[in-house]
């Protein structure tokens, strides 16, 4: 007997950008046992979040795009489940969620190469001004631009983790040094991604490119401030695929409208989206991205599947990836 409309479990997929949700194969199930709608635009109030909200079961979140604190999740009070695109909660209230029994369901880390090819996408636009030349072409016959090659540069890669080692990987074909620093790392560790361990302040005084590959934690937000950055070369390059709060924002602006750092490749902000209005969008020597690291469609669609596929789970009572197990005991109550 099919079911009711009114009756039916209710699914919000927010902030869809890109527009791969209903791609997946796990759509066209969800889609024929829910009632699934697609938002594509960023609700950016909590009065039109509400108006969504309202009647809704579970939502699909795609990580930091939209805030989900206490005061979000007090608008669905129907709510049961959080489904969202990766692990972390940045964005996410999840002890609210957990007592007010909403379950959050998560899908697991890819490898990050989406991030490690954006990174050297935005170091070769940088080194060899692919976006100057490309602007300039449109507007002269034949711009007349000096780049500069990679091979032996040095490169300076904090954090070597699981995308800064692959970072550091790559950068052997260039022929570059590398130099490496981060909390944990050990010259071991270091030695086998083909990097030195050596300090922050000494990888910021040698390095000719320096790309950040940390988690934002307490310890490392503000981590590159106006000290550090006075330590760079002046003709040095900044890269930010990580999150915007690691670097001073407002020392970073000094320094590249002072002519004391070469230029800058960003993928994070403080604030997301990036204001049309912010100084950054008016200077030429950054490359400035929309929180592209992990938005490839292979890696969006990945992503969708399983996130969908822990929603289709859950209507079957068998919840899975679940970062709160305790709020089903709360939701029964």
């Amino acid at each position: 007997m099919a079911e009711k409309r009114s009756e039916r479990f209710r699914v919000l997929v927010l902030d869809d950008y890109e527009g791969q949700a209903a791609q997946v194969p796990a759509f066209e199930k969800l889609n024929g046992r829910a009632d699934v709608t697609v938002m594509r635009a960023r609700l950016g109030t909590n009065q039109e979040l509400g108006r969504v909200l309202k009647e809704t079961n579970a939502v699909l979140l795609v990580r930091e795009r939209t805030r989900f604190g206490d005061e979000q999740l007090a608008l669905a009070p129907a709510l049961k489940l959080i489904s969202q695109t990766g692990k972390t909660t940045a964005h996410l209230d999840l002890p609210a969620a957990t007592r007010r029994g909403i379950a959050v369901a998560f899908t697991p880390s890819d490898s990050g190469i989406s991030t490690v090819e954006l990174t050297w996408g935005l170091i070769l636009s940088l080194m060899r001004r692919i976006p100057e030349v490309d602007r300039r072409m449109r507007q002269e016959a034949w711009p007349a631009v000096a780049g500069q090659i990679l091979e032996g540069k040095t490169i300076g890669i904090i954090g070597l983790g699981r995308i800064g080692k692959e970072v550091a990987r790559i950068a052997q074909a260039f022929r570059t040094r590398v130099l490496a620093t981060g909390k944990t790392l050990t010259d071991e560790r270091a030695r086998q991604a083909g990097a030195e361990r050596v300090s922050l302040a000494t990888l910021l005084r040698e390095s000719d490119i320096v790309t950040i590959h940390v988690a934002l934690k307490q310890e490392t937000r503000g981590l590159i401030g106006e000290k550090e950055l006075a330590l760079m070369k002046p003709e040095a390059i900044l890269i930010n695929t990580a999150r915007g709060p690691i670097v001073s924002e407002a020392a970073l602006l000094e320094a590249l409208k002072k002519g004391h750092l070469g230029g800058a490749g960003l993928d994070v902000y403080d604030e997301e989206p990036l204001p049309m209005e912010h100084p950054l969008r008016r200077l030429n020597n950054v490359v400035l991205l929309s929180h592209r690291g992990y938005a490839a469609a292979e890696i969006l669609r990945e992503r969708y599947e399983v996130a969908m596929q822990n929603i289709l789970n859950f209507l079957d009572a068998r919840p899975t990836n679940l970062l709160n197990p305790e709020a089903l005991a709360k939701s029964k109550r």
